[in-house]
C-alpha cells in the first residue's frame, strides 16, 4: 500500500469533497455540483503529464506509476496545482465577472488546501516515526538517513486517517519489497 507525500487517496477526496458540496448546498444551489466537480477533476493532471510522458494512454499503466513504492514527485505532474495556474484564474474569473470560473476556482483551492492538509500531516508522521525508529529500518535494521513511509492499514475514517498506528517507515529497500 502506498502513500507517497503529496497524493491523498481519491476515496479520502470524494468523501471529503462531498461533504463540502452538502454543505455549500443551501448557498450555492444547484451550482454546487462545479466546484465539487472542480476539487476531483483537478487531479486530470496527473493522468496527462503521465500519458504525455509515458506515451501511453492506459489509465492502468498511470496507476501503477504512481501506486509504486516511491514515485517522482514533479511539479510537472501537478500542472493545475501550481499557484500561477490558480492565479491566472483568479484573474480571468474576477475579470469576466464569470460566477462559473469562480465556483470551479473553489472547488481546485478546495482540493489544494487538502493537499497542503495531507502533505503537512504525513510529513509530521514520517518524521516521528524516523525519530521512533531511530532512523533504522524496522525490517532489516539497516541505519538510513531517509526512510521511507509506508501504509500497513487503510483507515476507515477520514478523522483517523494520520493515526500513526496506520503506517511504519521503511528503507527504500524493504519499502520497495513491501510493494512488490
Amino acid at each position: 500500500m502506498n502513500e507517497g507525500l503529496l497524493y491523498m487517496r481519491i476515496q479520502e477526496h470524494v468523501k471529503l469533497s462531498g461533504a463540502a458540496a452538502l454543505v455549500a448546498l443551501p448557498w450555492l444551489k444547484g451550482d454546487v455540483w462545479i466546484p465539487f466537480v472542480a476539487s476531483l477533476g483537478i487531479d486530470v493532471d496527473h493522468y496527462l503529464w503521465h500519458a504525455v510522458t509515458h506515451r501511453t494512454l492506459s489509465l492502468r499503466e498511470a496507476v501503477r506509476y504512481f501506486g509504486q513504492a516511491d514515485p517522482p514527485q514533479l511539479r510537472q505532474q501537478r500542472l493545475l496545482h501550481q499557484p500561477v495556474v490558480l492565479g491566472m484564474l483568479l484573474f480571468v474569473a474576477a475579470w469576466t465577472r464569470s460566477r462559473v470560473l469562480w465556483l470551479i476556482l473553489m472547488g481546485l483551492l478546495f482540493h489544494v488546501g487538502l493537499d497542503v492538509v495531507h502533505i503537512t500531516q504525513m510529513g509530521r508522521l514520517k518524521r516521528m516515526l524516523s525519530e521512533q525508529a531511530g532512523f533504522r529500518c524496522p525490517e532489516c535494521g539497516r541505519d538510513c538517513e531517509v526512510l521511507q513511509l509506508h501504509t500497513v492499514a487503510f483507515a476507515r475514517s477520514v478523522f483517523d486517517r494520520y493515526n500513526a498506528g496506520h503506517f511504519v517507515v521503511l528503507c527504500p529497500g524493504c519499502h520497495e519489497r513491501a510493494h512488490g
